[in-house]
């Protein structure tokens, strides 16, 4: 059976005759067609279902990784079940530089007053080892002295001020 059939007839140099055949090919082309758009759908659907357990997996490895050194939980938080322990810590500059002041730099300090405000003897009370009160013992002299500063505790004030009205 001829799929093609060649009319010269009134200028026309081609016709297309279409068969049985045709027909059939034509209908299953048109259901391949819907076909491929439900199944793109599916696939879409079935793909925006897989992307959230992954997002819920990544959301759920970044709470169980926190610790106290990578986050602002407590370090008493750190020896809860499922919890990673932070990583040792790692001396600054191969544990030659200690923490503080580095030796050469400047110091600070309280002065040493010469002049104190008030100087308060303390002498040994109780007994000597031999039983005798040390009330009673010579005095050698200071033996060890320290100061201790201290500062006074701040008050708040209220004053109150009444302006009075007067009448001539």
């Amino acid at each position: 059976m001829a799929h093609w059939l060649r009319a010269e007839n009134a200028g026309m140099t081609a016709a297309r005759v279409f068969s049985p055949l045709d027909a059939a090919r034509a209908a299953l082309i048109a259901l391949q067609a819907r076909l491929i758009v439900v199944l793109a759908e599916q696939n879409s659907a079935l793909e925006a279902r897989i992307s959230e357990p992954g997002d819920r997996l990544a959301r759920l490895e970044r709470a169980v990784s926190r610790n106290s050194g990578n986050s602002s939980m407590p370090p008493s938080a750190d020896d809860l079940p499922g919890k990673t322990p932070p990583p040792p810590r790692k001396p600054c500059g191969n544990g030659k530089k200690r923490q503080g002041k580095q030796p050469g730099a400047p110091g600070a300090h309280l002065a040493w007053s010469q002049n104190p405000d008030t100087t308060v003897p303390l002498f040994p009370q109780g007994t000597c080892a031999c039983g005798r009160d040390l009330a009673a013992a010579a005095d050698l002299g200071v033996g060890v002295s320290h100061q201790v500063i201290d500062t006074p505790v701040v008050t708040a004030a209220v004053t109150q001020y009444e302006e009075h009205t007067v009448a001539c």
